[in-house]
């Protein structure tokens, strides 16, 4: 299907985006034994209309498959390990549901939507916990982000969207020196932007004026705790003070749980030593875009994350990425009359 196809079924795409509720909530995980990623990679899909050539692509590293869509606006899109929590209501997503369920192993795709269409590129997620509240309450639903995958054709449009698709793998150079220098370097921003953040909350705090900026900030932060408080009941202390983790912390949870839910194979380079392995290394670049505690504010960058398939391209633009909040950050602390050192980093 051509992109003015896909831009076509963008029209239905947002028409369903607000037939579910969702929470974005990266902490929790489930125990649930249900589907997997890797019993999807095992299942042989027979396309319609592509007879005995169905594979869409044998100069491509992975064959296609099947996948049904959920709909999102981009600036929701989850980068590996990440979790939303969902309410099915309409009839049209509890098919969804079960047809994911039944016949795709428990994974379903995050259909992305921008104004110039449906992004190619697009989060996989594992059905990673469900309950069912009964009639006319749907089902509330935990996915998880486990790997993503480029889109090539959309096969079904009604009641639902169904696509084609081939799971992207990340090019990793064979020499990891490069990669491992601009990791350290991320690791460092991340210190230096959490010194930098509670130097300023204590002078705020000290002042007692916070500017429009901060005053908006913490009422949308306000609006998220809530949010996840409605869709966990049962949350307890311990869950409350992540919340209250720094950029540090955020970014070594982020870390731990990108490492822990990577299901890829890599090849160890011929090195005598290796600072960080090359999973290490992908854990750390997706991590990088997983700090803000409101994930919205870094949409762009977190798209152009999804979408980049060189790990080492994908390091560079996190360190981009941080040096720019690193500048924003020496401007608020120049305005509230901290001093900064400019030649950090």
């Amino acid at each position: 299907m051509t992109i003015m196809a896909l831009r076509v079924a963008l029209l239905l795409f947002l028409v369903g985006v607000k037939a579910f509720i969702s929470s974005l909530n990266p902490q929790r995980r489930s125990t649930l034994g249900l589907n997997d990623i890797s019993e999807w990679r095992d299942l042989v899909f027979d396309f319609p209309g592509t007879g005995d050539d169905r594979r869409l692509g044998v100069e491509q590293d992975a064959p296609p498959k099947e996948i049904c869509l959920l709909p999102f606006p981009f600036s929701q899109v989850l980068l590996q390990g990440e979790t939303k929590q969902l309410r099915l209501y309409e009839e049209r997503f509890i098919h969804l549901f079960e047809d994911c369920m039944a016949n795709h192993c428990g994974v379903v795709g995050m259909g992305l939507l921008a104004k110039s269409g449906i992004i190619q590129t697009i989060p996989l997620c594992e059905i990673e916990a469900y309950n069912r509240m009964g009639e006319g309450f749907g089902i509330f639903v935990t996915i998880r982000v486990v790997s993503r995958a480029k889109l090539v054709d959309l096969t079904q449009q009604e009641p639902y969207i169904k696509a084609v698709c081939t799971e992207c793998v990340d090019e990793i150079p064979p020499n990891l020196d490069v990669p491992n220098l601009v990791a350290s370097q991320i690791e460092n921003f991340m210190l230096l932007l959490s010194s930098m953040e509670f130097q300023l909350a204590k002078a705020t705090e000290k002042s007692g004026n916070d500017d429009e900026e901060d005053e908006e900030m913490q009422r949308r932060i306000n609006v998220a705790k809530l949010d996840d408080r409605f869709f966990n009941d049962d949350e307890d202390e311990e869950d409350e003070n992540e919340r209250e983790l720094d950029r540090r912390g955020r970014f070594n949870r982020a870390y731990q749980i990108a490492l822990a839910t990577d299901t890829n194979g890599y090849f160890l380079p011929k090195q005598d030593t290796v600072e960080r392995t090359p999973k290490e290394l992908t854990a750390i670049s997706w991590a990088s875009f997983c700090t803000e505690i409101l994930e919205e504010e870094d949409a762009t960058f977190r798209i152009q994350a999804l979408d980049c398939e060189s790990l080492l391209d994908r390091l560079k633009l996190a360190s981009h990425m941080l040096q720019g909040k690193k500048a924003a950050l020496q401007k608020r602390m120049e305005k509230a009359g901290l001093k900064s050192d400019e030649n950090d980093l």
